[in-house]
């Protein structure tokens, strides 16, 4: 087959607890801007400017992406964080995974108990593509939760043909 290259992007959906958090951030802020106004005079303008961008500093973090790049064997996995900042989360290979199918799949369910991590690098729901794999991970062991395409669920395939459970 040769080598394999393949990458994927998935956004992370805004939840409920997110719309919370910003609100409380927003709040935060004119709460800090109300408390210093006295002590800062005629700085007050460059004080609640620098308050109203820590806070958008901090809303915009919620912004994040997960970009999955297959390797021949090696998956690894990129945090994107408001379309501008990388961070590597994970580098797995697949051929460690002990076994990986559908997050619904009811014939694998006692298989993913017993774990003692959770990684999600999904966008959050549920979906058709949804899948989890069962590995170790600086002696953990580690549940994955990600969102393969076709492609990258036929690179890992190609690697454990009998650890792969792909949903019909």
């Amino acid at each position: 087959m040769g080598d394999i290259f393949k990458e994927h992007l998935v956004n992370r959906k805004r939840t409920v607890k997110d719309n919370i958090i910003t609100t409380l951030i927003i709040i935060a802020a004119l709460i800090l801007i109300i408390l210093i106004a006295p002590f800062l005079g005629t700085f007050f303008v460059f004080g609640a400017a620098a308050i109203i961008y820590g806070a958008y500093w901090i809303i915009q973090r919620q912004d994040i992406e997960f970009e999955y790049i297959l390797t021949n064997a090696d998956l690894d996995i990129d945090k994107i964080i408001n379309k501008s900042k990388r961070k590597k989360a994970l580098t797995v290979s697949v051929r460690d995974f002990e076994v990986m199918a559908h997050v619904e799949d009811n014939n694998h369910t006692h298989e993913f108990d017993g774990f003692e991590k959770t990684l999600d690098y999904s966008s959050g729901e549920a979906g058709e593509n949804t899948y989890a794999a069962l590995f170790n991970y600086n002696n953990q062991k580690v549940k994955m939760i990600f969102e393969p395409n076709e492609a990258i669920l036929k690179g890992i395939f190609y690697y454990i043909p009998r650890k792969l459970y792909i949903k019909k």
